[in-house]
């Protein structure tokens, strides 16, 4: 899967939960600034990883504060 097509396939999913991925949004901090509590934004981390076929380690899911940081994440790192 080429970084386009991951790209939106998160986008995707981002939008399912509600997310513009706007340069205001993508560094808002998921907990902080979007209101997220840990249950939703493991669903969508889950989501993300469901769809790129991809399973990430939960250090690596603590560490993903904002979009941007999910989405930079996906692109670098391949299966």
């Amino acid at each position: 899967m080429n970084n386009y097509t991951r790209l939106k396939a998160i986008v995707e999913v981002f939008g399912q939960y509600g997310i513009a991925p706007v340069a205001k949004v993508k560094r808002a901090d998921f907990v902080n600034d979007l209101g997220f509590d840990k249950v939703f934004l493991n669903g969508l981390i889950f989501d993300v990883e469901t769809v790129l076929q991809m399973e990430l380690e939960d250090e690596i899911v603590q560490s993903l504060r904002r979009p941007e940081d999910l989405i930079q994440y996906f692109l670098q790192h391949q299966n």
